[in-house]
Order: C-alpha cells, then structure tokens, then sequence
C-alpha cells in the first residue's frame, strides 16, 4: 500500500511538471521580442547590421507541438565622435633688441575738437543758479548755492565788487567749505583783505594748491585754473591755520567757484610735463700736470698792537666785619704795581689814597699781572691784549694791625 502511495506521488508530481513547462513555453510565445525602429546617426556601410530570418515551428513525432523560438539578432553600434569646431586664441609676445617700431597715431571720431588746455574763463560767467544742468563751458557756482556745503555756518556778507554782490566768511580755522560737481577744470574766485589766512584747495581729498589770501587793501581775485580730468569731484576749501607775517587773522572767505565742463566732441590733452633726469657719465681719469708757480708765501706771526687797560685797585679793612668797604676803613700809602708775566718788569706803579683806592692805566700787549707786595697779593689781567676796565678790592679782616702800615 505504501508502495502504490509512493509511485501515484511520484507521478502526479511529473505531470504537474509537464503542465508548468507548457504554460511557461506559450508565455514566451506571447512574449516574444519585436523589433524596434531607431535612428541611428551617420552608419557606415560597415556599421551596417546583418539579420538572420526567423527560425520555423518544426513539427516532432510527439503528438503534441512544442515550438522553439530563436532570439533575433540585435545590431551593434560604435558611434564615431565628430570633434567640435573651437576656436584657440594665442598671444606671442615678441622681444625683438635694436628694432623700433614707430607709434601710430589713433584716429579721433570726426568733430571732436582738441584743445591744449583749458580755455580761461571770461566774466560775468553764467549763474549755474538760475539755469538747470547740463552745463557746458564755464559756469559759475556762488558761495550761495545749495550745492555748497558748509560744516558750520559761515557768515554771508554784501559788496558791490563781489560775484553776484554776496560772498561769505568765517574766522573758525577748523570750519570748511565742500562741493560736489562735475566737470574738467575748476576756479576759485575768494577774498583778500588785510585779516584773511592761507587755505588749501583740496579736490577728491588731495591738496592742489596752497593759497595765501592776505592783501593790503580788500580785493576779489581768482586762483589759477586747475585741470582736474573728467568726471564728478568734491571740492575742499580748508584754512591751512596759517596766515601771513603782516595778515592780521585766519579768516577765510568763499566768493565763487567756477567750473568748466566740455562738450561730448570737445577733448583737452595737455602737454606732457618734460622731465629731465641726469644721466652719469664716466669721468676721465684724473691727471697731475706740473706747472711753474711762485712759492707759497709761508704765514708770518702778526704782532698784537698794544692796548689801553685801565686797572682800579680798593683796599680796606673790615673794621665792622660785614664784608663790605666802609667810609672810613681805606688804608693809605700800600704800593700796587703792574707787571709783566715772565719778565716781572714794573710797567705801571701807585699808592692808595686816604680811601684806599688807587688807579692805573697801562698800555701793552702782553700778559700782565697786578701785584700789592705788602700783602702779597696777586691779579691776572686777562684782558689785557683787548683793552677795558678791570677792578679789584682787597678786603682786610678785623685784627690787630700795626699802627703804622709803610
């Protein structure tokens, strides 16, 4: 019995086995692969595929019909990579020694006027006040304008001689005065006047100019024309807290500012500043040439002419002890004598009078000394080769003195 079991299992799982492959080989079928159309760029012949027909259902002896299916050949292809076009820019710079290539001249658009400098204005110019931008050629912006700029308010004063009648002042040396504006050549019209200081002129924050605005009598005069180059600036008006020796304050005073803008066709070029610079060159070699000449005249000493010395000698004696010449206290009768340093030779002699004083004049040259022998007392005349006064005072100390001194 269990042998039967074991065979109709063994059988039952053949035909299940038989009816999976039948239903997986007819799912193939439906399944099968077609064909599919693509563009393929630029083949070449060799490129070109080759296709095998499709393989034919075969009938076998079996009964029932079991189909084969032969994939279809599938086209390989390389493609060929065309490079794109590209264009490669190379710069050589070549150093050629001792070739000179000439400059060219570049050509200006036509109409454009070229002028060497900037033309001088010519007042009145027009108020930049009462006619609105753009401007052109020279205008005139006054110290009232509401482009100008104050950092602290500056006092506006009336004259007849002024731009437009008005200008205005400040004596505080740390204010300024700033403007903005757009232009090429620039002026400024300010006041002298006995009390006026030195200011600078100052445009995109570099010093231009240094201008010392004292007069002795009350002027309105101009700067010189500054070229500055195209473009908006900010001007600065800025006491340099200087003044002249003869001014008599820092005041500093704003009239105008003048601005030139050119027209779209008109170019200034300056001339180039010439700039020299030293080129050294080689220096012979220096040669000694023997020459006739007369011998050199040896220095000879010159003798000190004799000068007028007048000596003043006091002696006295401190009777009181208070360090001073009393009336009263001269001794009389002591000998002073000038004398010669080295040779001890006398050359002026005196006595002391009732007071004690006794004088001498000498005339010499040479180092002379003054000499009291009763006490033995010594003075150098220094400026006996120079002439002058020379005093000296002997003081003598309390004690017991003879009573009869020679």
């Amino acid at each position: 019995m269990r042998r039967f079991l074991l065979i109709l299992a063994v059988l039952c799982l053949v035909l299940w086995g038989m009816v999976f492959f039948l239903l997986f080989e007819r799912r193939d079928q439906a399944t099968a692969a077609l064909p599919t159309l693509m563009v393929l760029p630029s083949l070449t012949p060799s490129d070109t595929p080759t296709r095998t027909p499709p393989a034919t259902d075969t009938p076998t002896a079996i009964a029932t019909l079991t189909p084969t299916h032969t994939a279809t050949a599938t086209a390989t292809f390389t493609p060929t990579l065309t490079p794109t076009l590209s264009t490669r820019v190379v710069e050589i710079s070549a150093v050629m020694p001792g070739v000179y290539v000439p400059p060219t001249l570049t050509p200006f658009p036509p109409g454009t006027i070229l002028l060497p400098a900037l033309p001088q204005p010519v007042e009145p110019l027009p108020d930049a006040t009462n006619e609105p931008p753009p401007y052109e050629g020279w205008y005139s912006f006054e110290s009232d304008n509401p482009a100008v700029h104050y950092s602290t308010p500056w006092e506006p004063r009336l004259h007849a001689s002024a731009s437009r009648g008005q200008y205005h002042r400040s004596e505080n040396v740390q204010s300024y005065a700033s403007f903005t504006f757009e232009g090429e050549g620039l002026r400024i019209r300010y006041v002298a006047a006995r009390n006026m200081g030195i200011f600078q002129v100052v445009v995109d924050g570099v010093v231009i100019d240094t201008v010392d605005a004292y007069a002795p009598e009350l002027a309105f005069p101009g700067t010189r024309v500054y070229t500055i180059g195209r473009g908006v600036h900010t001007l600065e008006l800025r006491s340099a807290q200087q003044r002249n020796p003869q001014s008599e304050g820092y005041v500093l005073a704003l009239d105008a500012v003048q601005v030139f803008r050119g027209t779209a066709n008109t170019l200034i070029i300056p001339p180039p500043v010439e700039t020299y610079t030293p080129t050294p060159q080689p220096m012979p070699a220096a040669g000694v040439e023997l020459v006739g000449a007369p011998p050199t005249v040896q220095p000879t000493t010159t003798p000190i002419p004799p000068s007028l010395v007048t000596v003043s000698v006091v002696i006295a004696y401190d009777e009181n002890g208070n360090r001073a010449v009393d009336p009263a206290e001269g001794v009389s009768g002591i000998s002073v004598r000038v004398v010669e340093v080295g040779t001890n030779r006398v050359v002026a002699q005196a006595f002391t009078d009732s007071s004690g004083f006794a004088q001498l004049q000498v005339v010499t040259s040479a180092q002379a000394r003054v000499v009291v022998p009763y006490f033995g007392k010594v003075w150098q005349l220094p400026n006996s080769r120079r002439g002058g006064n020379v005093r000296f005072t002997l003081l003598l100390t309390p004690g017991n003195q003879p009573g009869l001194i020679p």
